[in-house]
């Protein structure tokens, strides 16, 4: 089978003392090379800002850059088995060498500091404008959904969709996500959140949101984070998430974005890592999804969506 993952957290998670490889974290390449023909890993780089020092917080762009580079060292040295992608044609060029590829993303743009109007240039394609919290440039989800981008964080939005930098609306707030629908009309994405109406919590998103990905032609990722999930916490409950997409007309969206070593490895029962993905496909198809359907969410249409808007 070929698997597309539109976020994981593994290049700022696992040790120091580890590789991409091979880890105890969720994902590596060995577990991904044993049953993927072709796999694109979209990887985020992410620090919980309000946990960096008080030197730091005032001059992010140092943290940033130790960050930047531990991550995408892991990528070189590994550069055999994967392909530190920019663009649609890498990925095709990496999947032709029986390689890896990978897209970078970054979750928070604060903590780039004064770079993050520079992300083209550090080959970062995606970018969250918020975590969890509220930064200068907007308000995350969890701490209020009424509170939207502010000045600073709509001019930003705006420079980085006119670098064709791809904005993901996870994280924000239901205001911010407004925002971002307003101040453009390019495909955006949701990497890794679930449907609202199925668990409520406030990550997840609400039918119009899932419907404005779908007039976009974006791209919603379905996390695997137990607390997204909700109901028994199985990896079979995935499915309510997948049907309440497809009752909307969310076929050509659907993907999967698996919070891997992003979420305390709190994962939904039935998933232990990467290598139960296998397993996943199955366990959905059992529950009802048809094999086509189920192509397109492990990678037809990520593969569509990044060959549009990857250039």
């Amino acid at each position: 089978m070929n698997y597309y993952d539109c976020h994981a957290d593994t290049l700022t998670e696992i040790s120091k003392s580890e590789n991409l490889k091979n880890n105890t974290g969720c994902v590596d390449l060995e577990r991904t090379r044993a049953f993927a023909e072709h796999y694109t890993q979209v990887f985020a780089l992410w620090e919980d800002a309000a946990k960096r020092s008080e030197e730091a917080q005032k001059e992010p762009e140092e943290a940033f850059f130790q960050m930047y580079q531990r991550a995408v060292s892991y990528l070189l040295e590994q550069s055999a088995y994967v392909k530190w992608c920019q663009n649609a044609a890498d990925m095709k060029e990496a999947h032709a060498q029986g390689k890896a590829a990978v897209f970078l993303s970054v979750e928070d743009v604060s903590i780039m500091g004064s770079v993050a109007s520079q992300m083209q240039k550090f080959g970062i394609r995606f970018a969250m404008m918020t975590w969890n919290y509220e930064n200068k440039y907007g308000c995350g989800a969890v701490t209020s959904q009424e509170k939207g981008l502010t000045e600073a964080g709509r001019d930003l939005a705006k420079l980085l969709d006119s670098q064709q930098v791809i904005l993901d609306i996870s994280h924000l707030s239901d205001h911010g996500a407004d925002d971002i629908f307003a101040l453009t009309d390019s495909p955006v994405i949701a990497s890794h959140s679930n449907v609202r109406d199925v668990c409520g919590n406030a990550r997840n998103l609400h039918n119009g949101q899932i419907k404005e990905l779908i007039r976009r032609n974006g791209l919603l990722g379905i996390n695997f984070y137990k607390e997204f999930v909700g109901h028994e916490q199985t990896a079979a409950d995935l499915f309510k998430h997948i049907d309440a997409v497809l009752e909307l007309g969310g076929e050509e969206i659907l993907a999967i974005g698996s919070d891997f070593d992003g979420c305390g490895n709190q994962l939904a029962a039935g998933i232990e890592g990467v290598q139960s993905i296998p397993r996943l496909k199955e366990v959905l198809e059992r529950e009802g999804l048809e094999s086509g359907i189920a192509e397109k969410i492990f990678w037809k249409n990520a593969e569509r969506f990044f060959c549009e808007n990857l250039k």
